[in-house]
């Protein structure tokens, strides 16, 4: 134990003993209380003393009673304590050390200032050279950093820095562009596509990036057993041909509009087959080469260090280091004191004070979240009448204002962001047609992922005053996506509306065919592929809306509500670019010489793969 923990425990232990008061008690008594030796108590006590913190007068002979005075409160310990966690990197040990409530304030103002002097940009002089290093908190743990299995979005942005896809989508014009590839193109029937690679990109690792790299990739994604998104676009792949080293054509089962599009995802990020052979699939998860502007250099489970990589092909980020350090939610509290602390803020909301020094973007994405009926469930909601009025219950104005954020507004489509919401209901009326439906008591299940339990105790909340008896589980996300989230009547889940929202969208429809009647499954599939040869983005728009329908008029899909995502930054911040999850671009981000005293920070209040 280090020596500040044991003298917070002396003070625990004697809350009565104030600071400059002496105190009688025995070796025996202090042995005690440090759990440990006589002679261990002699040692630390000694080194307390040199430290100044207290005062111990030892009397020898057995019974005698010793002095202690104590010179140090504990608190300023603490924040000794708090400081040197966060110089070993255990930020969340500090935060965890400095919310004990007899703190004084003033005390966690000097901690949180001091602290604003550690974190966000700094610039030192290295061999004469300028330094900059970006070191922010996350409130995601990085679980894994395989672009394949990527759950949440603080990993799929990571994934976005250490790596690169053969094409980029442009959200301005909403086309495809050239990226590790320099051109391509498509046979007639759309289901053989050639890509030609640039010539001298390199991984971090040294080795230049060749055809049989991308085939490895395509390959090993065709060939993952585990349900992962976009996982119906592996399965199209019949085989990979290489004509020489920078050439290859993927033959697809069927036509797909959308198969570049899906090569555009951090889902088909390029890995090098030698690496990846060489370490295996675990390895590479925590310690994965790319050819993205950074490479990972640390990874455990209290953060990640990226250093820009001299040789990106795109040229070097202006950043030297960028560091992630895994933290808790910042309590609500702290919410200005937050967003002084640190430049950068995403989907954060911003107090109104801030207003003036501030600048808000408005990204393109949105998560709208929503309810799904499993109807391979024996039970009442078999029947129309009652999904229909089970629906009915969940009110969206209802949700909303539970919900109370600005960020927050209806949704009736996932493609149209205009929502018409019906008129609100007495409870009265509400009860009445829940009962009229033939729902007769029964209790239905609400299984979704504990990231979402606000969200579906609140769905409960409704259904209760409703009369619908209702039980929420929670399982962990690889469980979610099993078969074992078909064990409930209702579903809660999210979706990530992006650049990527066409795939999206024919990843969740396919995932709900799981869970559908065989008439709906079958109107669902023919969509869905009618979608997929429709080279028009209109026109693909038109058939997923028609699938939404479908879904919406039988009652098995329902939506709660969108969330707006923004992007919060001071002034002094340059370089401001989002990738596909509206996360700033680390490669993009440049710091302007300032000359008053701000302190320059970076924060992520991130919110998971929706």
């Amino acid at each position: 134990m280090k020596l500040e923990s044991h003298y917070i425990r002396l003070r625990e232990k004697l809350p009565h003993v104030g600071e400059r008061q002496e105190y009688e008690l025995m070796l025996d008594d202090m042995a005690a209380i440090l759990d440990c030796t006589h002679r261990n108590v002699a040692m630390i006590l000694s080194k307390m003393d040199k430290q100044g913190w207290l005062q111990w007068l030892p009397k020898r002979g057995r019974g005698n009673k010793s002095t202690l005075i104590f010179l140090t409160p504990a608190e300023d310990v603490i924040l000794l304590l708090a400081k040197e966690l966060v110089e070993r990197k255990d930020l969340r040990g500090a935060l965890e050390q400095m919310n004990v409530s007899s703190i004084p304030e003033t005390l966690k103002e000097h901690f949180h200032s001091w602290l604003n002097g550690y974190f966000g940009y700094s610039s030192e002089l290295r061999d004469s050279k300028r330094f900059d290093t970006l070191r922010f908190p996350l409130t995601q743990p990085i679980l894994t950093l395989d672009p394949a299995f990527t759950n949440f979005s603080a990993e799929s942005h990571l994934v976005n820095q250490l790596f690169d896809s053969l094409v980029r989508y442009n959200r301005l014009t909403q086309t495809v562009e050239p990226h590790l590839a320099h051109a391509w193109e498509a046979d007639a029937t759309r289901t053989s596509w050639t890509f030609y690679l640039r010539k001298g990109v390199l991984f971090h690792h040294g080795k230049e990036l060749s055809a049989e790299d991308i085939r490895f990739t395509l390959e090993r994604l065709k060939q993952s057993s585990a349900r992962s998104l976009y996982r119906w676009v592996y399965k199209q792949i019949e085989r990979i041909d290489i004509s020489d080293p920078l050439t290859l054509t993927v033959h697809l089962s069927e036509p797909n509009e959308l198969f570049t599009q899906f090569m555009s995802t951090n889902r088909a990020s390029i890995i090098p087959i030698d690496a990846y052979k060489q370490g295996g699939e675990e390895a590479f998860a925590q310690s994965p080469i790319g050819t993205g502007p950074f490479k990972l250099t640390y990874h455990d489970t209290s953060m990640c260090v990226l250093d820009a990589f001299p040789a990106y092909f795109q040229g070097r980020a202006h950043l030297d280091r960028v560091e992630l350090w895994h933290v808790p939610d910042m309590q609500e509290q702290d919410r200005f004191r937050t967003l002084e602390s640190f430049q950068i803020i995403h989907n954060y909301r911003m107090p109104g004070e801030a207003e003036s020094t501030w600048q808000q973007v408005q990204q393109q994405g949105s998560t709208c979240k929503f309810v799904t009926v499993n109807l391979r469930k024996h039970g009442p909601l078999k029947d129309p009448a009652v999904r229909k009025a089970i629906c009915g219950a969940i009110e969206q104005r209802r949700m909303l204002e539970l919900l109370d954020g600005d960020a927050v507004y209806a949704a009736d489509s996932f493609i149209r962001h205009t929502a018409v919401q019906p008129p609100v209901l007495e409870l009265t009326h509400l009860r009445e047609r829940i009962k009229q439906s033939g729902y007769a008591g029964e209790r239905l299940v609400l299984c979704t992922i504990p990231h979402y339990e606000r969200d579906a105790l609140l769905v409960q909340t409704l259904l209760r005053e409703a009369g619908v008896t209702s039980e929420v589980v929670l399982l962990p996300m690889e469980e979610f996506k099993g078969d074992r989230r078909l064990e409930a009547d209702l579903l809660l889940f999210s979706i990530m509306l992006d650049n990527d929202i066409e795939l999206r969208l024919i990843d969740l429809f396919k995932s709900m065919q799981h869970h559908l009647e065989p008439d709906c499954k079958s109107a669902v599939e023919q969509f869905i592929g009618a979608a997929l040869r429709e080279p028009h983005r209109d026109g693909r728009a038109g058939l997923l809306q028609s699938i939404e329908r479908r879904l919406c008029d039988e009652h098995v899909l329902h939506y709660l509500y969108f969330k707006r995502l923004k992007t919060t930054y001071h002034a002094s911040v340059k370089g401001i670019s989002l990738d596909s999850l509206d996360w700033v671009q680390f490669k993009n981000i440049w710091f302007k010489p300032y000359s008053e005293p701000f302190a320059n920070r970076v924060y992520n209040h991130s919110s998971r793969r929706e």
